[in-house]
This record gives C-alpha cells, sequence and structure tokens, in this order.
C-alpha cells in the first residue's frame, strides 16, 4: 500500500512538472535552433548545468552533434553554438550579438559597484562604434582605450617590465633552492610579474594576502553573480574582495596610477571622465585582477607541467633558447624592445602553450541577443536569450582537430606541422571582439618564466 502512496505521489509530481512547462514554459519558434529534450519538464536542463557546469554542454553536444542548439529554461533560453563557421559569423554582429552588455550586467554583483556607477555601465552598453544609440558609451570606450594601452610600445614596456620583475625575484638567494608546489610557484611569480608591470612600483598584489584573496575571490565567481548576499554565502571570498577593494582605494587616493602603466592610467581616466567615484574606481579594479591573471595563471601552470613532463618537448624547448641565445647568462633574457623578437623564436614552447589552452581550457563565450537576428539565414536568435560558445566542444571536435583530438600533443601547433586550422575553432585567446588585446602581453612573459625555470 506504501509503494502505491509514493508511486502516486511521483505520478502527481511529474504531471505537476508538465503541466508547470505547458503553462510557464517559453514559446517555441520553428525557425530557431533544434531544443534538446528534457529529462525533467521545466527544470531539466536548468538542473544539468547546475550539476555538470560546461561539461553539460560538452557532453549534450558530443550526444547530438548539432552545430547549434538551443536549450530551454525557466523563464527563457540559451543557445549553444559549436560550429566555427556559426562562431564567425557571431563575432562579426558585435552589437546585436553583444558581449559587451554581458560584461557591464556582470561587474555589478562581481564587484559590488554602486548603482550609480552600475547605471553608467549599462547606458549604452550594447555596443558598436560608439553605442547602441550612437552616443558615447563607458563600455565601448573603456574597451577602446584597453585595446590601445595594450598594444605597440606600451606592450613592450609592460612585458619587459614584468619580465624584469621575475629576475628580481627568482634570483634571490632564498628562492634559488626553496622547494615549492608547482601551482604556488606559478601563482605567486606570474602574479608578482605581470601585476608589478600593470599596477607599476605600488603594485597592490605585492601583498602575498591580496594575491591569494584574489584565488579566493575567483573560485567563488557563481555565487557573486547570482546576487546572494555574499557575506553570508561565501564570508571568506567576500572579505577577500572587500580587502583588495580598500587596497586600492588607498592606491588610487595616492594616485599610484601615475606611476604605473598606460594601462592603468587610461581605465582610471576613462572612468573618472564619465563620473565614477574613486571608491567605485576601486572595485572595477578589483573585478579586472580577473582579466589579468586568472586566464594567464591555469595557461602557465599547464605549459610548465607538460613541458617538464614530456623530456622530449623539454629537450627541444632547451636547443631552441640556447639557438635564440636566451641560455647563455641569467642576464640573457630580454631587456630591450628589439631582445624581445629572441621570445619568437621558440616554436615548441608557443605550440604548447597553445595546447595547453586547447585540452584545458573549460570556460565558454557568452553574448546577449539584443534583438530578434536570423543567423546565417538559417536559424533564428531570440531577444534577451543567451548564446554560449564552449571551449571543450570546439577543442575536442574530431572533425577539425583529427583523431588525435584526445591526446596532448606539444607539437600541434607547431609551423612542422602545416595544418590549417579554422581561424574560429581555437577559442584560447577569445574571438571578435572579445578577442583578448593583451594575449601577447600573456605569452611573452609565460615564455620567458619558463626559460628562467
Amino acid at each position: 500500500m506504501e509503494g502505491v502512496e509514493i508511486r502516486e505521489s511521483i505520478a502527481a509530481f511529474a504531471f505537476f512538472l508538465i503541466l508547470l512547462d505547458k503553462l510557464l514554459g517559453i514559446k517555441k519558434d520553428v525557425s530557431e535552433p533544434p531544443f534538446i529534450p528534457m529529462s525533467v519538464p521545466y527544470f531539466g536542463h536548468l538542473m544539468g548545468v547546475m550539476g555538470g557546469k560546461i561539461s553539460y554542454y560538452a557532453r549534450l553536444s558530443r550526444q547530438y552533434g548539432y552545430k547549434i542548439y538551443s536549450l530551454a529554461m525557466p523563464g527563457g533560453r540559451i543557445y549553444i553554438v559549436n560550429s566555427p563557421d556559426l562562431i564567425s559569423t557571431i563575432q562579426k554582429h558585435p552589437r546585436v550579438l553583444s558581449f559587451w552588455f554581458i560584461e557591464a550586467s556582470l561587474t555589478k554583483n562581481l564587484g559590488g559597484i554602486s548603482n550609480k556607477a552600475n547605471s553608467l555601465l549599462l547606458e549604452n552598453a550594447q555596443g558598436g562604434q560608439q553605442g547602441d544609440k550612437g552616443e558615447n558609451s563607458l563600455v565601448v570606450d573603456g574597451m577602446k582605450v584597453r585595446h590601445k594601452a595594450m598594444s605597440c610600445d606600451h606592450l613592450d614596456k609592460m612585458t619587459l617590465a614584468a619580465i624584469e620583475r621575475a629576475k628580481k625575484e627568482i634570483y634571490l638567494p632564498a628562492n634559488t633552492t626553496k622547494e615549492v608546489e608547482l601551482w604556488d610557484w606559478v601563482q605567486h611569480m606570474f602574479s608578482l610579474a605581470v601585476c608589478s608591470s600593470v599596477y607599476g612600483p605600488d603594485n597592490p598584489y605585492e601583498d602575498q594576502n591580496l594575491e591569494r584573496g584574489l584565488s579566493e575571490f575567483a573560485d567563488h565567481t557563481p555565487t557573486f553573480l547570482t546576487g546572494l548576499p555574499q557575506w553570508l554565502f561565501v564570508p571568506k571570498a567576500y572579505a577577500a574582495r572587500e580587502a583588495i577593494v580598500a587596497r586600492f582605494q588607498d592606491y588610487f587616493a595616492a594616485k599610484s596610477d601615475q606611476h604605473g602603466s598606460e594601462l592603468v592610467k587610461v581605465k582610471a581616466e576613462v572612468l573618472r571622465q564619465y563620473g565614477v567615484t574613486e571608491g567605485d574606481i576601486a572595485r572595477f579594479e578589483a573585478v579586472n585582477g580577473f582579466g589579468i591573471l586568472l586566464n594567464l595563471l591555469p595557461t602557465a601552470f599547464w605549459t610548465i607541467h607538460h613541458i617538464f613532463s614530456d623530456p622530449e618537448a623539454l629537450e627541444t624547448v632547451r636547443k631552441e633558447a640556447m639557438s635564440a641565445l636566451l641560455l647563455e647568462h641569467e642576464d640573457a633574457l630580454p631587456s630591450s624592445v628589439a631582445g624581445l623578437t629572441k621570445l619568437e623564436r621558440l616554436p615548441t614552447l608557443t605550440s604548447t602553450m597553445k595546447e595547453s589552452l586547447r585540452f584545458h581550457a573549460s570556460g565558454a563565450a557568452a553574448r546577449m541577443v539584443m534583438e530578434d537576428r536570423m543567423l546565417n539565414g538559417q536559424f533564428l536568435l531570440k531577444r534577451n536569450s543567451y548564446v554560449f560558445i564552449p571551449n571543450k566542444s570546439i577543442h575536442f571536435d574530431r572533425d577539425r582537430q583529427g583523431d588525435s583530438v584526445d591526446q596532448f600533443i606539444a607539437s600541434r601547433f607547431g609551423r612542422q606541422n602545416g595544418v590549417k586550422m579554422h581561424p574560429a575553432a581555437f577559442r584560447g585567446f577569445g574571438g571578435g571582439v572579445k578577442l583578448r588585446p593583451g594575449r601577447v602581453f600573456s605569452t611573452n612573459p609565460i615564455d620567458a618564466l619558463k626559460i628562467i625555470a
């Protein structure tokens, strides 16, 4: 009898979910990408994403093989894109398929900026040359100055400053024979080098507590983005963020940005031009630490791991470094703009780094659909929906990467391979307007520090 009651309860609950899906579920258009069926009505895909995160998309992509598909979610839908050709098309429409809007929307909860600063950020955040209304846009103007500050002479200066700071730390007598965990060494060394080159002599991340705090903050990003009270749900991460903010408030109050790189100067200058307070500028900068470090650190870690785990690759890298005159003595690393060209003579190291990005990068690029758009004349994307481009689906596509897709091959991106890859089939540095302006800045210090190691 008890078993009958349980079955009846389950059937009643299943009926409730089906009814809920009928009443509140989205209205599907036949022109949209195919919808993947749900195992549980209404909540099925939401439960899948919460449980499997990015790997859920990869599993569905392998199972169904669609170039693009739709997932019905409570209150809306998301589109998952796996085709390099479709990705290329998406990248050509930054105003309608906007990364800027997502970046602006997420900063409020992540950085804890004020309502006034958030309004300034969201105003005209759709994108385009000057914003969606032909007016100025804090998001777009900020993107423009960042790109300019990460090019040519400014980029070279930051790269050289990062190398110099790393050399100073590595050759300290106390550090030459000390045994450390690889991840701890990578986190400290690259944080110190890169942040010093960005923020100058008053670099807040010289404080190792802040350096570790940034990782604590980053590890709980999903909780911050929910809008739930962070001080209650993730108190350690919340305290870490507030400590970073407080240190940057001191940094900007002391005008230390005037002694930093062009990048930190122009970012603060644009925010001030739009009337953002010094307190909010410090909160923006706390979030900027994500962009500076949190892609670079795992890339550096996995590249070093794979190089030193493969005797053949290690020997090849050493020969290339000797050929480029980078191992003659401890001062052989570049100390001038002309010397930076030596780092271009390390094809195996560069290929290993790209393969590390392909093999280990597990994130997803995101866009917001700002208005209904027919993609490639085939697929209707509905306004106020998200588009996700998971790295793993692209990077582990057997048709694009070959039968060795599940293997780590250090030489995969080497010149000797002679394999031409679709430009959108490698997402290591983003793409379109989200193509990271600092990708060369990231790769040069990684190459240089690995040579020292």
